[in-house]
């Protein structure tokens, strides 16, 4: 073995603020630091109790206003739970509308969110000097892009955005692969119009700092490609087998599943009951909608199986009937070896984590890469897809009043 591949690494981790982002890259440090490297974050300090507790080190990109770490209980996303409470009624119109919507509204907060970020990024990589650094967002600070240590884009989300060839449909649309060339064209129309404000905005930020700016114009590269290594994360079974691969430096991963100390014990309610045992989990921003869970909640009361849920941060908003149990947050790769289906929004974490368990998914989409996700575990056979506004009760029971196992 070569002294260059024993040498242990400092690899520093720039996720973006969301679970489902920090939990692939945790999975991939997982790997790393079970090979003797060097795994550090730098997040928000809203996320830290939970990775100081899984033996990480952290660097703050935001602190209390007492300049300390908050408790463990604290909501790690209650800035973001705000904005989007007062905003859940757009979920229930078009996947466009969604995209035109959200992206309107999250332009000026995440640009301005990262650029409050760049003395901080630029103090911590000139002071820890990593070897690599591994970033997860879709727009990225060009002081890491920049900074001369090279750096891994990992992309956690669906991929389709990623490979944008006219063979396939655009992406955050969930459309079939198999459709009229003609229509797809429109629809990349919408979405270069959508990201156009993105585009200008990131390009005045690199810009206003020296850098140069974006070389696409593409709604695809809101984040610029690593010349080092991208990666890339579905199963292989979804893997869109219909174009070609990515550049050289391009690879795919199934999935980076956590380690976690995390256990789970069915709950006495519902040990002794009859009947599969179903999670449902709506994510982040479907965990918020009242009339969503409440209506899924109602439905699902009248099955025969039963349920353990993710109540998400309105948990004590509405009860839960006697065939469910459920909790604000879960620890889902505790959770999900115990069930017999997955019932999900198909955050691509969440997807991956129930491939590799062996589970099937009911795919329930709110917005972005979750309606390609349903789409493609729907057209692949591998598992099936409904609108969680507006499926009937037999849609979602089949047709005897219980749900379609696969």
């Amino acid at each position: 073995m070569s002294n260059a591949s024993q040498r242990k690494l400092t690899v520093l981790f720039a996720p973006t603020d969301g679970w489902g982002h920090i939990n692939a890259c945790q999975g991939m440090a997982d790997g790393l630091r079970e090979r003797d490297h060097r795994a550090i974050f730098a997040v928000a300090a809203k996320f830290a109790p939970k990775l100081h507790a899984s033996g990480y080190e952290v660097e703050l990109l935001t602190v209390t206003a007492e300049g300390q770490l908050p408790t463990p209980g604290a909501d790690a996303n209650q800035g973001e739970n705000n904005f989007v409470a007062r905003n859940l009624d757009v979920f229930k119109t078009s996947a466009i509308n969604v995209v035109e919507m959200y992206v309107k509204l999250f332009a000026d907060r995440l640009c301005s969110k990262l650029r409050d970020r760049d003395p901080l990024f630029r103090e911590i990589i000139g002071r820890l000097r990593p070897d690599v650094i591994v970033v997860d967002t879709y727009i990225s600070s060009p002081y890491i892009v920049y900074s001369g240590v090279p750096w891994v884009w990992l992309y956690s989300a669906s991929p389709l955005m990623m490979f944008n060839d006219p063979r396939l449909p655009p992406a955050w649309l969930g459309l079939p692969t198999v459709g009229k060339a003609s229509e797809w064209t429109e629809h990349r129309s919408q979405l270069e119009v959508a990201f156009k404000m993105c585009y200008q905005k990131v390009n005045e930020w690199y810009e206003s700092e020296g850098f140069p700016p974006l070389k696409s114009t593409s709604y695809c590269n809101l984040h610029p490609i690593s010349p080092y290594l991208n990666i890339y994360m579905t199963p292989e079974e979804l893997d869109y087998k219909e174009v070609q691969p990515l550049a050289h430096n391009w690879h795919r991963v199934d999935g980076f599943v956590r380690t976690t100390h995390d256990t789970f014990e069915i709950p006495e309610s519902l040990r002794d009951r009859p009947g599969k045992l179903v999670l449902l989990t709506m994510g982040s921003f479907g965990g918020q909608h009242l009339e969503l869970m409440t209506r899924l909640t109602t439905i699902l009361a009248k099955s025969e199986h039963r349920f353990i849920v993710a109540k998400g941060p309105i948990h004590d908003k509405y009860e839960l009937p006697s065939n469910m149990w459920g909790k604000k947050t879960l620890p889902q790769t505790a959770v999900i070896p115990l069930v017999d289906l997955v019932l999900t929004h198909g955050g691509n974490n969440t997807v991956t984590e129930t491939f590799y368990f062996g589970k099937p998914m009911l795919v329930l989409p709110l917005w972005a890469d979750q309606y390609d996700n349903a789409q493609r575990l729907q057209e692949t056979g591998l598992g099936l897809r409904l609108n969680p506004f507006h499926c009937t009760e037999e849609e979602l029971f089949g047709s005897k009043n219980e749900i379609n196992w696969r």
